[in-house]
Protein backbone atom coordinates (compact mmCIF):
# COMPACT_ATOMS: atom_id res chain seq x y z
CA UNK A 1 0.00 0.00 0.00
CA UNK A 2 1.24 3.50 -0.81
CA UNK A 3 2.29 5.28 2.37
CA UNK A 4 0.20 8.25 3.49
CA UNK A 5 2.56 9.64 6.12
CA UNK A 6 4.32 12.86 5.12
CA UNK A 7 5.35 14.17 8.56
CA UNK A 8 7.22 11.97 11.06
CA UNK A 9 5.91 14.15 13.92
CA UNK A 10 2.37 13.01 13.10
CA UNK A 11 3.47 9.39 13.52
CA UNK A 12 5.14 10.18 16.84
CA UNK A 13 2.02 11.90 18.16
CA UNK A 14 -0.01 8.89 17.07
CA UNK A 15 2.45 6.59 18.85
CA UNK A 16 2.16 8.60 22.08
CA UNK A 17 -1.65 8.40 21.98
CA UNK A 18 -1.57 4.64 21.43
CA UNK A 19 0.88 4.23 24.28
CA UNK A 20 -1.17 6.40 26.60
CA UNK A 21 -4.38 4.53 25.71
CA UNK A 22 -2.81 1.13 26.33
CA UNK A 23 -1.22 2.34 29.59
CA UNK A 24 -4.54 3.76 30.82
CA UNK A 25 -6.47 0.62 29.94
CA UNK A 26 -3.95 -1.73 31.55
CA UNK A 27 -3.77 0.47 34.65
CA UNK A 28 -7.55 0.42 35.16
CA UNK A 29 -8.05 -3.26 34.33
CA UNK A 30 -5.23 -4.23 36.73
CA UNK A 31 -7.02 -2.48 39.59
CA UNK A 32 -4.83 0.64 39.42
CA UNK A 33 -1.56 -1.26 39.64
CA UNK A 34 1.57 0.87 39.48
CA UNK A 35 3.34 -1.99 37.72
CA UNK A 36 1.14 -1.62 34.62
CA UNK A 37 3.20 -0.95 31.50
CA UNK A 38 3.48 2.76 30.76
CA UNK A 39 2.36 3.78 34.26
CA UNK A 40 5.50 5.74 35.16
CA UNK A 41 5.58 7.72 31.91
CA UNK A 42 1.90 8.38 31.26
CA UNK A 43 -0.20 7.84 34.38
CA UNK A 44 1.92 8.76 37.40
CA UNK A 45 2.38 12.47 36.50
CA UNK A 46 -1.39 12.99 36.58
CA UNK A 47 -1.77 10.90 39.74
CA UNK A 48 0.92 12.99 41.47
CA UNK A 49 -0.67 16.35 40.66
CA UNK A 50 -4.18 15.11 41.44
CA UNK A 51 -5.64 15.67 37.95
CA UNK A 52 -5.90 12.11 36.69
CA UNK A 53 -9.28 11.33 35.16
CA UNK A 54 -10.03 7.61 35.46
CA UNK A 55 -12.95 7.58 33.00
CA UNK A 56 -14.64 9.96 30.60
CA UNK A 57 -15.70 10.72 27.07
CA UNK A 58 -13.21 12.85 25.20
CA UNK A 59 -15.46 13.30 22.18
CA UNK A 60 -17.87 15.15 24.48
CA UNK A 61 -15.03 17.38 25.72
CA UNK A 62 -14.66 15.37 28.91
CA UNK A 63 -11.73 16.31 31.14
CA UNK A 64 -10.04 13.00 30.30
CA UNK A 65 -9.15 14.48 26.89
CA UNK A 66 -6.62 16.79 28.55
CA UNK A 67 -4.45 13.77 29.25
CA UNK A 68 -3.74 13.34 25.51
CA UNK A 69 -4.20 16.99 24.46
CA UNK A 70 -0.51 17.39 23.52
CA UNK A 71 -0.94 14.86 20.71
CA UNK A 72 -4.63 14.69 19.83
CA UNK A 73 -4.53 16.92 16.72
CA UNK A 74 -3.31 14.62 13.97
CA UNK A 75 -3.47 15.32 10.23
CA UNK A 76 -5.87 18.22 10.90
CA UNK A 77 -8.28 15.86 12.67
CA UNK A 78 -9.10 15.34 16.32
CA UNK A 79 -8.47 12.00 18.03
CA UNK A 80 -10.45 11.50 21.26
CA UNK A 81 -10.07 9.08 24.15
CA UNK A 82 -13.12 7.42 25.67
CA UNK A 83 -12.82 5.17 28.73
CA UNK A 84 -15.98 3.61 30.13
CA UNK A 85 -16.05 0.46 32.30
CA UNK A 86 -18.67 -2.20 31.71
CA UNK A 87 -19.67 -3.17 35.27
CA UNK A 88 -16.11 -2.44 36.42
CA UNK A 89 -14.48 -4.25 33.50
CA UNK A 90 -12.45 -2.25 30.95
CA UNK A 91 -12.08 -4.97 28.32
CA UNK A 92 -15.27 -4.14 26.39
CA UNK A 93 -15.51 -1.93 23.32
CA UNK A 94 -16.95 0.86 25.47
CA UNK A 95 -13.34 2.08 25.74
CA UNK A 96 -11.74 3.27 22.52
CA UNK A 97 -9.93 6.01 20.63
CA UNK A 98 -12.25 7.85 18.27
CA UNK A 99 -11.66 10.02 15.22
CA UNK A 100 -14.09 12.74 16.25
CA UNK A 101 -17.29 13.05 14.28
CA UNK A 102 -17.09 9.55 12.80
CA UNK A 103 -17.55 5.95 13.85
CA UNK A 104 -13.88 5.15 13.12
CA UNK A 105 -12.24 3.85 16.28
CA UNK A 106 -9.24 2.06 17.71
CA UNK A 107 -10.16 -0.76 20.10
CA UNK A 108 -8.17 -2.99 22.41
CA UNK A 109 -7.92 -6.74 22.05
CA UNK A 110 -7.26 -8.39 25.39
CA UNK A 111 -5.35 -11.49 26.49
CA UNK A 112 -4.83 -12.52 30.12
CA UNK A 113 -6.22 -9.16 31.33
CA UNK A 114 -3.67 -7.13 29.37
CA UNK A 115 -3.97 -5.31 26.05
CA UNK A 116 -2.58 -7.76 23.50
CA UNK A 117 -3.32 -5.94 20.24
CA UNK A 118 -4.99 -2.82 18.80
CA UNK A 119 -7.78 -2.92 16.21
CA UNK A 120 -8.90 -0.33 13.68
CA UNK A 121 -12.57 -0.59 12.96
CA UNK A 122 -15.98 1.03 12.66
CA UNK A 123 -18.79 1.06 15.18
CA UNK A 124 -22.25 1.04 13.61
CA UNK A 125 -23.47 2.86 16.72
CA UNK A 126 -27.06 3.32 15.51
CA UNK A 127 -27.71 -0.43 15.38
CA UNK A 128 -28.99 -2.37 18.38
CA UNK A 129 -26.85 -4.19 19.31
CA UNK A 130 -23.94 -2.13 17.97
CA UNK A 131 -22.21 -3.79 15.04
CA UNK A 132 -18.40 -3.65 14.78
CA UNK A 133 -16.43 -3.97 11.56
CA UNK A 134 -12.72 -4.52 12.28
CA UNK A 135 -10.50 -3.59 9.34
CA UNK A 136 -6.94 -3.99 10.67
CA UNK A 137 -5.21 -5.44 13.72
CA UNK A 138 -1.65 -5.32 15.03
CA UNK A 139 -0.15 -6.72 18.22
CA UNK A 140 1.41 -4.40 20.81
CA UNK A 141 4.71 -6.24 20.35
CA UNK A 142 4.76 -5.71 16.57
CA UNK A 143 3.92 -2.03 17.00
CA UNK A 144 6.97 -1.65 19.30
CA UNK A 145 5.03 0.55 21.69
CA UNK A 146 6.82 1.85 24.80
CA UNK A 147 10.26 1.83 23.16
CA UNK A 148 12.19 4.94 22.26
CA UNK A 149 12.27 4.31 18.53
CA UNK A 150 9.20 5.45 16.58
CA UNK A 151 10.69 4.38 13.28
CA UNK A 152 8.80 1.09 12.97
CA UNK A 153 7.43 -0.10 9.65
CA UNK A 154 4.43 -1.91 11.17
CA UNK A 155 3.54 1.14 13.25
CA UNK A 156 3.71 3.25 10.08
CA UNK A 157 1.50 0.76 8.26
CA UNK A 158 -0.99 0.78 11.13
CA UNK A 159 -1.11 4.57 11.03
CA UNK A 160 -1.35 4.67 7.24
CA UNK A 161 -4.32 2.31 7.35
CA UNK A 162 -6.01 4.50 9.95
CA UNK A 163 -5.45 7.69 7.96
CA UNK A 164 -6.59 5.98 4.76
CA UNK A 165 -9.92 5.12 6.38
CA UNK A 166 -10.48 8.70 7.52
CA UNK A 167 -9.52 10.07 4.11
CA UNK A 168 -12.05 7.74 2.51
CA UNK A 169 -14.64 9.06 4.95
CA UNK A 170 -13.69 12.69 4.21
CA UNK A 171 -14.07 11.94 0.50
CA UNK A 172 -17.51 10.42 1.14
CA UNK A 173 -16.39 6.94 0.16
CA UNK A 174 -16.69 3.51 1.66
CA UNK A 175 -19.42 1.24 3.00
CA UNK A 176 -19.50 2.79 6.46
CA UNK A 177 -19.96 6.32 5.16
CA UNK A 178 -22.80 5.20 2.88
CA UNK A 179 -24.58 3.31 5.68
CA UNK A 180 -24.16 6.17 8.13
CA UNK A 181 -25.63 8.71 5.69
CA UNK A 182 -28.55 6.38 5.01
CA UNK A 183 -29.20 6.24 8.75
CA UNK A 184 -29.07 10.04 9.10
CA UNK A 185 -31.47 10.49 6.20
CA UNK A 186 -33.89 7.90 7.53
CA UNK A 187 -33.67 9.34 11.03
CA UNK A 188 -34.26 12.84 9.70
CA UNK A 189 -37.32 11.59 7.81
CA UNK A 190 -38.62 9.93 10.97
CA UNK A 191 -37.93 12.97 13.15
CA UNK A 192 -39.40 15.30 10.57
CA UNK A 193 -42.44 13.06 10.25
CA UNK A 194 -43.00 13.10 14.01
CA UNK A 195 -42.63 16.90 14.07
CA UNK A 196 -44.79 17.44 11.00
CA UNK A 197 -47.61 15.25 12.29
CA UNK A 198 -47.94 17.54 15.31
CA UNK A 199 -48.32 20.54 13.02
CA UNK A 200 -50.59 18.69 10.59
CA UNK A 201 -52.96 17.77 13.40
CA UNK A 202 -53.10 21.43 14.41
CA UNK A 203 -53.68 22.80 10.92
CA UNK A 204 -56.32 20.21 10.05
CA UNK A 205 -58.28 21.30 13.10
CA UNK A 206 -57.77 25.05 12.61
CA UNK A 207 -57.19 25.53 8.84
CA UNK A 208 -54.76 28.36 9.66
CA UNK A 209 -51.37 27.97 11.37
CA UNK A 210 -48.52 30.37 12.05
CA UNK A 211 -45.02 29.02 12.77
CA UNK A 212 -43.22 31.46 15.01
CA UNK A 213 -39.90 31.32 16.78
CA UNK A 214 -36.26 32.23 16.82
CA UNK A 215 -34.41 33.28 13.66
CA UNK A 216 -32.73 30.48 11.74
CA UNK A 217 -34.96 27.66 12.99
CA UNK A 218 -36.04 26.57 9.51
CA UNK A 219 -39.65 27.77 9.73
CA UNK A 220 -40.01 28.38 5.99
CA UNK A 221 -38.54 25.00 5.10
CA UNK A 222 -40.76 23.32 7.67
CA UNK A 223 -43.85 25.06 6.27
CA UNK A 224 -43.16 23.65 2.80
CA UNK A 225 -42.56 20.16 4.19
CA UNK A 226 -45.82 20.28 6.14
CA UNK A 227 -47.53 21.23 2.88
CA UNK A 228 -45.79 18.37 1.05
CA UNK A 229 -46.88 15.89 3.70
CA UNK A 230 -50.49 17.03 3.34
CA UNK A 231 -50.38 16.99 -0.47
CA UNK A 232 -48.05 14.08 -1.29
CA UNK A 233 -48.00 12.16 1.97
CA UNK A 234 -44.18 12.35 2.03
CA UNK A 235 -41.19 14.65 2.31
CA UNK A 236 -40.51 16.75 -0.79
CA UNK A 237 -37.12 17.38 -2.40
CA UNK A 238 -37.16 19.36 -5.63
CA UNK A 239 -33.97 17.66 -6.83
CA UNK A 240 -35.20 14.08 -6.49
CA UNK A 241 -38.97 14.47 -6.84
CA UNK A 242 -40.78 12.61 -9.61
CA UNK A 243 -42.41 14.63 -12.38
CA UNK A 244 -45.91 13.76 -11.09
CA UNK A 245 -44.92 14.98 -7.62
CA UNK A 246 -43.61 18.27 -8.99
CA UNK A 247 -46.80 18.79 -10.99
CA UNK A 248 -48.95 18.03 -7.96
CA UNK A 249 -47.00 20.48 -5.80
CA UNK A 250 -47.22 23.13 -8.52
CA UNK A 251 -51.00 22.69 -8.63
CA UNK A 252 -51.77 22.41 -4.91
CA UNK A 253 -49.05 24.49 -3.24
CA UNK A 254 -48.19 28.16 -3.49
CA UNK A 255 -45.94 30.55 -1.65
CA UNK A 256 -45.74 34.31 -1.13
CA UNK A 257 -43.60 36.52 1.09
CA UNK A 258 -45.19 39.62 2.59
CA UNK A 259 -43.36 42.94 2.73
CA UNK A 260 -44.33 46.57 3.46
CA UNK A 261 -45.21 47.31 -0.20
CA UNK A 262 -47.49 44.30 -0.57
CA UNK A 263 -51.24 45.08 -0.66
CA UNK A 264 -54.75 43.82 -1.43
CA UNK A 265 -54.36 44.18 -5.20
CA UNK A 266 -51.36 41.81 -5.13
CA UNK A 267 -52.99 39.30 -2.84
CA UNK A 268 -56.70 39.26 -3.73
CA UNK A 269 -57.58 41.27 -6.83
CA UNK A 270 -56.99 44.65 -8.41
CA UNK A 271 -56.86 46.73 -11.56
CA UNK A 272 -54.00 46.09 -13.93
CA UNK A 273 -53.01 48.27 -16.93
CA UNK A 274 -53.44 46.84 -20.42
CA UNK A 275 -51.80 48.21 -23.57
CA UNK A 276 -54.31 47.88 -26.41
CA UNK A 277 -52.51 49.20 -29.51
CA UNK A 278 -51.21 52.19 -27.60
CA UNK A 279 -54.42 52.77 -25.70
CA UNK A 280 -53.99 52.12 -22.01
CA UNK A 281 -56.93 50.69 -20.15
CA UNK A 282 -57.40 48.82 -16.89
CA UNK A 283 -58.76 45.37 -16.23
CA UNK A 284 -59.64 43.57 -13.03
CA UNK A 285 -57.32 40.63 -12.45
CA UNK A 286 -57.09 38.00 -9.73
CA UNK A 287 -54.30 38.26 -7.18
CA UNK A 288 -52.20 35.25 -6.20
CA UNK A 289 -54.52 34.09 -3.41
CA UNK A 290 -57.74 34.36 -5.43
CA UNK A 291 -56.14 32.42 -8.30
CA UNK A 292 -55.10 29.76 -5.81
CA UNK A 293 -58.56 29.56 -4.29
CA UNK A 294 -60.17 29.20 -7.73
CA UNK A 295 -58.03 26.11 -8.40
CA UNK A 296 -58.86 24.69 -4.99
CA UNK A 297 -62.58 25.33 -5.46
CA UNK A 298 -62.57 23.59 -8.84
CA UNK A 299 -60.89 20.50 -7.31
CA UNK A 300 -63.27 20.56 -4.34
CA UNK A 301 -66.32 20.80 -6.60
CA UNK A 302 -65.21 17.81 -8.67
CA UNK A 303 -64.52 15.58 -5.65
CA UNK A 304 -67.18 12.94 -5.04
CA UNK A 305 -66.16 12.63 -1.41
CA UNK A 306 -65.61 16.16 -0.08
CA UNK A 307 -63.68 14.79 2.94
CA UNK A 308 -61.10 13.35 0.52
CA UNK A 309 -60.93 16.38 -1.78
CA UNK A 310 -57.34 17.35 -2.72
CA UNK A 311 -55.76 19.58 -0.09
CA UNK A 312 -54.39 22.95 -1.19
CA UNK A 313 -51.79 24.62 1.02
CA UNK A 314 -50.86 28.30 0.77
CA UNK A 315 -47.73 29.48 2.61
CA UNK A 316 -47.25 33.12 3.62
CA UNK A 317 -43.65 33.76 4.64
CA UNK A 318 -42.92 36.70 6.99
CA UNK A 319 -46.66 37.22 7.40
CA UNK A 320 -46.23 40.06 9.87
CA UNK A 321 -43.98 42.13 7.61
CA UNK A 322 -46.95 43.29 5.56
CA UNK A 323 -49.84 45.54 6.55
CA UNK A 324 -52.29 42.75 7.37
CA UNK A 325 -55.43 44.91 7.29
CA UNK A 326 -54.49 46.39 3.92
CA UNK A 327 -53.65 43.00 2.41
CA UNK A 328 -56.56 40.92 3.69
CA UNK A 329 -59.35 43.47 3.69
CA UNK A 330 -62.73 41.74 3.95
CA UNK A 331 -60.96 38.35 4.17
CA UNK A 332 -60.74 38.88 7.92
CA UNK A 333 -64.20 37.33 7.93
CA UNK A 334 -63.66 34.56 5.36
CA UNK A 335 -60.33 33.43 6.78
CA UNK A 336 -61.91 32.57 10.14
CA UNK A 337 -61.83 28.74 10.53
CA UNK A 338 -65.49 28.80 11.51
CA UNK A 339 -66.44 30.39 8.18
CA UNK A 340 -64.60 28.18 5.70
CA UNK A 341 -66.66 27.43 2.62
CA UNK A 342 -69.83 29.20 1.53
CA UNK A 343 -70.60 30.25 5.11
CA UNK A 344 -67.79 32.79 4.71
CA UNK A 345 -69.06 34.50 1.53
CA UNK A 346 -68.05 38.14 1.13
CA UNK A 347 -68.36 40.76 -1.59
CA UNK A 348 -64.86 41.76 -2.58
CA UNK A 349 -63.82 45.34 -3.27
CA UNK A 350 -63.91 44.74 -7.01
CA UNK A 351 -66.81 42.28 -7.22
CA UNK A 352 -68.89 44.85 -9.14
CA UNK A 353 -66.39 44.39 -12.00
CA UNK A 354 -66.82 40.64 -12.20
CA UNK A 355 -69.51 41.09 -14.88
CA UNK A 356 -69.68 37.69 -16.60
CA UNK A 357 -67.08 36.17 -14.26
CA UNK A 358 -68.17 34.12 -11.32
CA UNK A 359 -66.40 32.47 -8.43
CA UNK A 360 -67.57 28.91 -8.93
CA UNK A 361 -71.34 29.27 -9.04
CA UNK A 362 -71.32 32.35 -6.85
CA UNK A 363 -70.95 36.08 -7.32
CA UNK A 364 -69.25 36.30 -3.90
CA UNK A 365 -65.85 35.11 -2.73
CA UNK A 366 -65.13 32.52 -0.04
CA UNK A 367 -62.21 30.30 0.92
CA UNK A 368 -62.86 26.65 -0.01
CA UNK A 369 -62.86 24.03 2.71
CA UNK A 370 -59.82 22.29 1.19
CA UNK A 371 -57.57 25.38 1.54
CA UNK A 372 -55.08 25.54 4.40
CA UNK A 373 -52.90 28.54 5.22
CA UNK A 374 -49.48 28.39 6.91
CA UNK A 375 -47.73 31.60 7.90
CA UNK A 376 -44.24 32.12 9.31
CA UNK A 377 -43.12 34.99 11.47
CA UNK A 378 -40.39 36.16 13.81
CA UNK A 379 -42.36 38.29 16.25
CA UNK A 380 -39.30 39.94 17.87
CA UNK A 381 -38.30 41.73 14.66
CA UNK A 382 -38.22 45.43 15.54
CA UNK A 383 -38.67 46.49 11.92
CA UNK A 384 -42.27 45.21 11.73
CA UNK A 385 -45.47 45.79 13.60
CA UNK A 386 -46.95 43.10 15.80
CA UNK A 387 -49.88 41.22 14.31
CA UNK A 388 -53.19 42.59 15.63
CA UNK A 389 -55.35 40.49 17.91
CA UNK A 390 -58.15 40.11 15.35
CA UNK A 391 -55.81 38.25 13.00
CA UNK A 392 -54.11 36.33 15.80
CA UNK A 393 -57.50 34.95 16.86
CA UNK A 394 -57.95 33.40 13.43
CA UNK A 395 -54.67 31.46 13.50
CA UNK A 396 -53.24 28.72 15.68
CA UNK A 397 -49.67 29.51 16.74
CA UNK A 398 -46.86 27.01 17.19
CA UNK A 399 -43.33 27.91 18.24
CA UNK A 400 -40.46 26.31 16.34
CA UNK A 401 -37.63 26.14 18.85
CA UNK A 402 -33.95 26.50 18.01
CA UNK A 403 -33.23 22.83 18.77
CA UNK A 404 -36.15 21.42 16.78
CA UNK A 405 -34.32 21.27 13.44
CA UNK A 406 -30.78 20.27 14.44
CA UNK A 407 -30.80 17.47 11.87
CA UNK A 408 -30.33 20.04 9.10
CA UNK A 409 -26.73 20.19 10.39
CA UNK A 410 -26.31 16.50 11.16
CA UNK A 411 -27.29 15.50 7.62
CA UNK A 412 -25.24 18.21 5.91
CA UNK A 413 -22.29 16.43 4.31
CA UNK A 414 -19.99 19.45 4.62
CA UNK A 415 -20.65 20.00 8.33
CA UNK A 416 -21.19 16.50 9.68
CA UNK A 417 -17.68 16.35 11.18
CA UNK A 418 -18.31 19.63 13.02
CA UNK A 419 -21.76 18.68 14.29
CA UNK A 420 -20.73 18.03 17.91
CA UNK A 421 -18.84 21.32 18.12
CA UNK A 422 -21.70 23.25 16.50
CA UNK A 423 -24.28 21.69 18.80
CA UNK A 424 -22.20 22.51 21.88
CA UNK A 425 -21.66 26.16 20.89
CA UNK A 426 -25.24 26.69 19.77
CA UNK A 427 -26.72 25.14 22.92
CA UNK A 428 -24.40 27.11 25.21
CA UNK A 429 -25.07 30.41 23.43
CA UNK A 430 -28.83 29.85 23.52
CA UNK A 431 -28.73 29.10 27.24
CA UNK A 432 -26.75 32.29 27.83
CA UNK A 433 -29.34 34.26 25.83
CA UNK A 434 -31.98 33.16 28.35
CA UNK A 435 -29.96 34.85 31.13
CA UNK A 436 -30.35 38.28 29.50
CA UNK A 437 -33.15 40.20 31.20
CA UNK A 438 -36.28 40.27 29.04
CA UNK A 439 -35.02 37.64 26.57
CA UNK A 440 -36.87 34.39 25.89
CA UNK A 441 -36.54 31.41 23.56
CA UNK A 442 -37.78 33.72 20.76
CA UNK A 443 -34.32 35.38 20.87
CA UNK A 444 -32.34 32.18 20.54
CA UNK A 445 -30.47 31.42 17.31
CA UNK A 446 -31.41 28.40 15.23
CA UNK A 447 -29.26 25.94 13.27
CA UNK A 448 -29.81 27.60 9.87
CA UNK A 449 -27.35 30.30 10.93
CA UNK A 450 -24.69 27.64 11.49
CA UNK A 451 -25.10 26.37 7.94
CA UNK A 452 -23.13 29.49 6.99
CA UNK A 453 -20.04 27.76 8.41
CA UNK A 454 -19.80 26.08 5.00
CA UNK A 455 -18.54 29.43 3.66
CA UNK A 456 -15.58 29.45 6.04
CA UNK A 457 -14.34 25.85 6.17
CA UNK A 458 -11.11 26.81 4.42
CA UNK A 459 -10.39 29.47 7.08
CA UNK A 460 -8.25 28.72 10.12
CA UNK A 461 -11.04 29.76 12.52
CA UNK A 462 -14.43 29.16 10.85
CA UNK A 463 -16.34 29.65 14.13
CA UNK A 464 -14.74 33.07 14.61
CA UNK A 465 -15.75 34.03 11.08
CA UNK A 466 -19.33 32.98 11.77
CA UNK A 467 -19.39 35.11 14.89
CA UNK A 468 -17.81 38.18 13.31
CA UNK A 469 -19.81 38.10 10.06
CA UNK A 470 -23.22 36.82 11.16
CA UNK A 471 -23.95 36.25 14.83
CA UNK A 472 -22.39 39.42 16.22
CA UNK A 473 -24.56 41.71 14.09
CA UNK A 474 -27.77 39.90 15.01
CA UNK A 475 -27.01 39.89 18.74
CA UNK A 476 -25.92 43.54 18.58
CA UNK A 477 -29.36 44.42 17.20
CA UNK A 478 -31.03 42.38 19.93
CA UNK A 479 -29.19 44.36 22.60
CA UNK A 480 -29.12 47.79 20.99
CA UNK A 481 -30.53 50.40 23.35
CA UNK A 482 -30.50 48.16 26.41
CA UNK A 483 -28.64 49.48 29.48
CA UNK A 484 -26.03 46.70 29.70
CA UNK A 485 -25.70 46.02 25.97
CA UNK A 486 -21.89 45.98 25.80
CA UNK A 487 -21.53 43.77 28.88
CA UNK A 488 -24.28 41.39 27.72
CA UNK A 489 -22.74 41.09 24.25
CA UNK A 490 -19.44 40.04 25.82
CA UNK A 491 -21.34 37.50 27.95
CA UNK A 492 -22.84 36.00 24.80
CA UNK A 493 -19.47 35.97 23.01
CA UNK A 494 -17.88 34.07 25.88
CA UNK A 495 -20.77 31.60 25.87
CA UNK A 496 -20.41 31.05 22.11
CA UNK A 497 -16.64 30.54 22.52
CA UNK A 498 -17.34 28.05 25.37
CA UNK A 499 -15.25 30.15 27.76
CA UNK A 500 -18.25 30.21 30.11
CA UNK A 501 -20.33 27.00 30.10
CA UNK A 502 -24.03 27.12 31.04
CA UNK A 503 -26.48 24.47 32.18
CA UNK A 504 -30.07 24.13 33.36
CA UNK A 505 -30.47 23.29 37.01
CA UNK A 506 -33.85 23.09 38.76
CA UNK A 507 -35.47 24.79 35.79
CA UNK A 508 -33.07 27.75 35.82
CA UNK A 509 -30.10 28.57 33.59
CA UNK A 510 -26.90 28.94 35.58
CA UNK A 511 -23.28 29.52 34.63
CA UNK A 512 -20.93 26.69 35.51
CA UNK A 513 -17.36 27.24 36.73
CA UNK A 514 -15.15 27.71 33.67
CA UNK A 515 -13.42 24.53 32.49
CA UNK A 516 -10.39 26.68 31.72
CA UNK A 517 -10.20 27.94 35.28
Amino acid sequence: MEEVIQDVSELLKFKHILEYFVAHQNYKQSGDSESAIGYQKYIKPYIDDGTFQHTGQGYKDGAIQRQISKWDNICSHHLCINVQPNFGNYTSKKSYLNWQGTGLNIFCEWKDNEVYALQIGYAYWWLNPTKYDIKYKQSITDLNLFDDDGNNSLLKLFFDNFVKEIKDYDQKQGEYYTKEQEYYKNQRRKDMMDIKMVYIDIIKSNYNLILTGAPGTGKTYLAKQIAAQMILGKEYDEKTALREEKEKMKEQYDFVQFHPSYDYTDFMEGLRPIDNNGNISFRREDGIFMKFCRKALDAYSKADNKEEAPKYVFVIDEINRGDISKIFGELFFSIDPGYRGERGKVKTQYSNLWKTEKYGDSDSFYIPQNVYIIGTMNDIDRSVESMDFAMRRRFAFKEVRAEDNMDMLKTNEELVLLFDKIEKRMTNLNLAILTIQGFSTAYQIGPAYYLKLKNYLTNDEPFNELWNNHLYGLLFEYLRGLPNAEEDLETLRRAYSLDDPYKIENGKVIKEPSQNA
